[in-house]
Formats: C-alpha cells, structure tokens, sequence
C-alpha cells in the first residue's frame, strides 16, 4: 500500500483527511514542484501549503477537487502570530474574504490570486513591505495575478496600501486601497504584476 506523504498524514483537516491516494500524491508533487521553482527557505506546513519567513508569506494550493484555495489552516495562522484564541475568529471572517484571512484591525492581510473569482492558488501576508518590496517570482506568481483582495482597514493607521507593478517597481502601477475586493484583474493589469509594495497609509 503506498505511504502517505509526512505532512498530508499529519493535516487533521477533514477535507484533507477525505482525500484519496492518488489525490494526496497529486496534491504532493504540486508542492514539491513548487518549492522547487521558488525562492529558497520555503517549508511545507500542511498538505497544502507553504510558507517563507516563519509565515510571513503563505501559498495555499487548492485542494484535489476544489477550484479554489481553502481558508488558510491553523498551522498557517499560528505560524503567522495568531493565538490559538483568535484561530476560529479569523478563519470565521475569511469566509466573506474569498480565503484571505482577517482578525482583528491590526491583524489583517492581503491577497493575490491565481484566477478570476478568486479561485486557484491564493498568496498572502499581512506585513508592511514599503521600503523593500516583494518580488512576485519568488513565490510562483510572477505574472500570475489576476485577482487581489486587502482586507486592511484604514482604523488607526493599519490599513495598508498596496501598489502592484508589472515590472521591478517602476511604471504601470496598481493602486489597490485598503478594505478592498476586484475578483477580476482589467486586461492591462491581468497577469502582468511581477512586484509590489505594501505601505501603512
């Protein structure tokens, strides 16, 4: 009988745990494949996600079956700072957030994704990056974007501002504010972001 992958065996998720063999080995060399062709100091911490920088930065692959990316799991969020206590409430407030995780005013994040709808795979943080920004590619979405959610606020200062560029920060830039949803890149802006800035307004 074939053995399960270390991680998947691990995911206590229902969802995960229903998955078949085979779906578990496809979902597995997706993640291997991933890590392969992002940058360096990735770690798989579920059957289904990746994470860089102690959970700085988290990729969540859809599921077997799924068209779009799951709400982030526990590990993930734990790993990113939210106490066990606020787990359920974040993951709660997701849910009319296509997946992208929102807590509390100063404990929320942004969103790229894959497709339109907000489906496919979905990367995410909830760090300021204004003065150093983030390269697309080394998380597998160079020119990938087509869908973007910042469930930032502007209370007390922690909304952030996001400016999405097609090229290493300079022209065509796309100025997404904070508490907003666009499901569907215009064609100018549809897979063409390759780096982007998040600044505290």
């Amino acid at each position: 009988m074939p053995t399960l992958p270390a991680v998947s065996s691990d995911d206590s998720r229902v969802e995960v745990e229903s998955l078949t063999i085979d779906e578990r080995q496809i979902l597995q060399a997706d993640i291997d494949a991933t890590l392969a062709e992002t940058a360096s100091g990735g770690e798989q911490i579920s059957a289904n996600e990746i994470a860089w920088n102690g959970g700085e930065v988290v990729v969540t692959l859809p599921l077997p079956g799924q068209v779009a990316a799951p709400t982030a799991s526990e590990d993930a969020l734990l790993l990113d700072g939210v106490s066990a206590a606020e787990v359920s409430e974040v993951q709660a407030e997701a849910a009319g957030w296509n997946g992208c995780p929102a807590g509390a005013n100063d404990n929320r994040w942004y969103c790229f994704y894959q497709f339109a709808g907000f489906e496919g795979r979905r990367v995410q943080w909830n760090h300021a990056h204004c003065s150093s920004g983030i390269k697309m590619a080394d998380y597998g979405f160079d020119n990938r974007t087509t869908g973007i959610i910042n469930t930032t606020k502007n209370i007390d200062f922690w909304g952030m501002n996001l400016t999405a560029y097609h090229d290493w920060f300079t022209g065509n830039a796309l100025r997404v504010p904070p508490y907003t949803k666009i499901s569907q890149l215009d064609s100018f802006h549809d897979n063409k972001i390759s780096s982007f800035t998040a600044c505290r307004r």
